[in-house]
C-alpha cells in the first residue's frame, strides 16, 4: 500500500479536541456563554420559548468538543462583544454575509476585523467593506479616525 496523501491527514487546528470547560477556562469567559456561543439555547419569551442560534459552528457538536480553531473564533467573539460592545444582531449580519458571500468557514478566524464601534468592517481587494451592512463599501478616509483593530 502507498503513503497516504498529506492532504488526507486532517488539518491539526480543525481536530476536535477541548470541552467546553476547558475552552471557557482558557479563554476566560463563562461556560454558559461558550455553550451558548457554540450550541445555541432556548430563553423564554412571552408567549413560550426562543432558540438563540450558535454563532460559532463547533467541531464536534455531538460530543461538545472545540477546535483550536473554534478557540480562535470564541476569542475575537469575546473580543468584538466585551472589548468594542458590538451588538450580537450585527456580528451575526457579518458572520452571516462572510459565510455566504466571501464563502468563509470559520468567519472570526479567517479574518482581520476592524470597527468603528457600531459596525464591522474588513479590508477585500484594497476596499474598506462593512460586513455588518450587506458589504456596503466604506470610505476610509472619512473612518480612518474612528476605527480601531480588533485584536486577536
Amino acid at each position: 500500500m502507498g503513503q497516504a496523501s498529506s492532504s488526507a491527514r486532517p488539518d491539526p487546528r480543525e481536530v476536535p479536541a477541548y470541552t467546553l470547560a476547558e475552552a471557557a477556562y482558557y479563554l476566560g469567559v463563562p461556560v454558559a456563554t461558550l455553550r451558548s456561543w457554540v450550541l445555541g439555547r432556548h430563553y423564554p419569551v412571552a408567549n413560550g420559548k426562543k432558540f438563540f442560534s450558535p454563532i460559532i459552528e463547533i467541531a464536534e457538536k455531538k460530543k461538545r468538543l472545540l477546535s483550536f480553531v473554534n478557540l480562535v473564533e470564541a476569542h475575537v467573539l469575546n473580543a468584538i462583544r466585551r472589548e468594542h460592545e458590538i451588538r450580537l444582531p450585527t456580528i451575526r449580519r457579518a458572520i452571516a454575509f462572510l459565510r455566504n458571500k466571501l464563502d468563509s468557514h470559520h468567519p472570526l478566524a479567517d479574518r482581520q476585523f476592524e470597527t468603528d464601534g457600531m459596525d464591522l468592517f474588513i479590508q477585500e481587494y484594497g476596499r474598506l467593506i462593512n460586513i455588518s451592512q450587506a458589504g456596503q463599501l466604506a470610505m476610509r478616509n472619512v473612518l480612518e479616525q474612528f476605527l480601531k483593530r480588533v485584536k486577536r
